[in-house]
């Protein structure tokens, strides 16, 4: 496959793809450069914060409130998990109703004889899988 880079500052940036057929690939790769230009905002005490999606390694909500874990610090969300779900890249899944990761963040998963599933992360914090996605993520990892 042959790749071309065309540099002209006085155009807005786009991409186009040549190709014979779409593949399921290639649709995958369309939404990643879709979705990675994609910015989300983080609220800390009077601040609001814009936080790549690359950044991110858990939402989850606690005590009623939706918070934004990166690897550097948290902050506090004004959407709701299912509006995340709607914009969030592939690489992020629901693990439980209240909490998504990003899996590029996961350093190992931990399988208990009773089916559930503990998530260690790379900064060593713990993610429970709830039952109702356990399916769900087998699926997604292939296990």
């Amino acid at each position: 496959m042959k790749i071309n880079f065309f540099i002209d500052e006085e155009q807005p940036e786009h991409i186009d793809f040549h190709v014979r057929k779409v593949t399921e690939e290639m649709k995958d790769i369309a939404a990643t450069l879709k979705q990675s230009d994609i910015q989300i905002w983080g609220y800390r005490d009077r601040e609001v914060v814009p936080i790549k999606i690359d950044d991110v390694v858990r939402i989850k909500t606690e005590s009623g409130e939706v918070y934004i874990q990166t690897d550097r610090d948290i902050y506090k969300a004004k959407k709701r998990i299912y509006q995340f779900l709607e914009l969030l890249p592939k690489k992020f899944i629901q693990i439980s109703s209240g909490e998504i990761i990003n899996f590029e963040f996961i350093d190992h998963l931990e399988l208990s004889g009773n089916g559930t599933i503990k998530l260690i992360l790379l900064n060593k914090n713990e993610a429970y899988v709830s039952r109702r996605f356990v399916a769900k993520i087998k699926r997604s990892l292939g296990i």
